[in-house]
């Protein structure tokens, strides 16, 4: 039903996600024109929800930030797409209304709608465009790091499904379910603030690693705290949930113990971080008062921050300026010797500044490498977790029913013979 000029303003946008998703063209140019317009687009949309400081769209835009230099690498450069700039301004005029007419959840709804059918067209793009990299050997590397690429935005495609999941009740002011998603969304924005486009602080990335092991951990208690309580499904919770939350965790704290060497025994991690990462272990060990279809949602939000989180891990261990405390890099080192047949070269070790002191030192290539392959596999193995969070919100959406006493069926007794008997 259209009400008034603004239902059309979204009317308009929304047609034109549908047109991006069906009529898209998948060469260099268009699909860099997407992921340039794609982030604005986000934004306009996170806008449209002011004055909340943290909106549904404010986990999505972290990961436009955190992609933006890897995007212009392996795509490279490019124009705006038309579509997408339209949808901005359409929704930037939306944004234009007064705060009760942008509050009716039916538009919020919409604008939500919008900016997901857009993100799943510039993911596909995305992926296809990969594809076809990847079929020519001399650019199967250039494929490979787009499909990376397309995962990131694979994920904000979850957490927007996830927030539509969420509409309208888990908006509600002073809803402790609110406090975690709201916990989840200023963590993400501190810890992308202290990675993205700067040198790599091992202090910061063992928080985020320690983080990341506390979202899982609790998740996977209160995910079978519901089981048990018949608030979700249990074959969803045993078979589906736990089986990827386990070794998710498990490639999260071999991570963490990566770092913890490398991290210098000092203060100084940035104040926004910590105070990010207290608010969220507040909020996450807070006792939950919320029903189980309103907290999953939050739950799942948590798992999906791990797959971002992961991303900059990755980004992090990529960089050639990343540093370590001396003893921790000699033991990494060592590490290499021991583990990688072929490593053990005097070569190497040249290039240790030293093997101690408090000074951070460079860290070796093949060393880096390592560390590398273990980042890709927490990346892994938290992407599947995320993946199987799905069955929060499809299990909690309704309660285990119980099982009714299955009695034998009232039979006749059979003939002994003729055309009643069977062979």
């Amino acid at each position: 039903m259209i009400d008034t000029p603004d239902d059309l303003l979204l009317l308009e946008a929304e047609h034109l996600a549908r047109d991006l998703l069906l009529n898209v063209e998948e060469t260099q140019g268009a699909v860099a024109a997407l992921v340039n317009s794609w982030a604005p687009a986000i934004q306009a949309a996170s806008d449209y929800f002011a004055p909340q400081a943290v909106t549904p769209c404010s986990q999505v835009l972290e990961i436009g930030r955190g992609l933006r230099r890897d995007a212009s690498d392996w795509i490279g450069k490019g124009g705006t797409d038309p579509r997408l700039s339209r949808i901005r301004e359409l929704l930037n005029d939306g944004a234009a209304a007064s705060e009760a007419t942008r509050r009716v959840p039916q538009r919020q709804n919409a604008v939500l709608q919008t900016i997901y059918v857009t993100t799943h067209a510039v993911a596909g793009a995305i992926d296809r465009y990969g594809v076809t990299l990847r079929k020519d050997e001399s650019t199967r590397a250039q494929g490979q790091l787009v499909a990376a690429l397309s995962s990131r935005i694979r994920g904000a495609e979850q957490i927007l499904d996830a927030q539509l999941s969420a509409r309208p009740r888990a908006r509600l002011a002073g809803d402790p379910t609110q406090a975690l998603a709201t916990a989840i969304a200023v963590w993400d924005g501190a810890i992308h603030d202290a990675l993205v486009d700067t040198t790599p602080d091992p202090r910061v990335l063992l928080v985020s690693a320690n983080v990341s092991i506390g979202l899982l951990r609790h998740t996977a208690d209160i995910a079978s705290a519901a089981a048990a309580d018949g608030q979700m499904d249990a074959f969803t919770v045993h078979s589906r949930l736990l089986p990827t939350l386990g070794p998710a965790t498990e490639s999260w704290e071999r991570t963490r113990d990566t770092w913890r060497a490398l991290a210098p025994a000092t203060t100084g991690l940035p104040h926004p971080v910590a105070t990010a990462a207290h608010a969220l272990h507040r909020a996450l060990y807070a006792p939950p008062p919320d029903p189980w279809p309103e907290t999953s949602v939050a739950l799942r939000l948590a798992i999906m921050a791990t797959v971002e989180e992961a991303q900059l891990h990755v980004g992090a261990t990529r960089r050639t300026d990343l540093q370590g405390k001396a003893s921790g890099v000699s033991a990494l080192t060592q590490a290499v010797f021991d583990h990688v047949p072929g490593a053990r070269s005097l070569a190497l070790w040249r290039q240790l500044e030293r093997l101690d002191g408090p000074a951070p030192i460079s860290i070796p290539a093949q060393v880096r490498t390592q560390m590398m392959h273990q980042a890709i596999g927490t990346l892994e193995a938290s992407a599947l977790a995320a993946s199987a969070s799905h069955g929060l919100i499809q299990g909690g959406a309704r309660k285990a029913q119980p099982q009714r006493e299955m009695r034998p069926p009232m039979t006749r007794e059979r003939p002994r013979a003729g055309m009643g008997r069977r062979p």
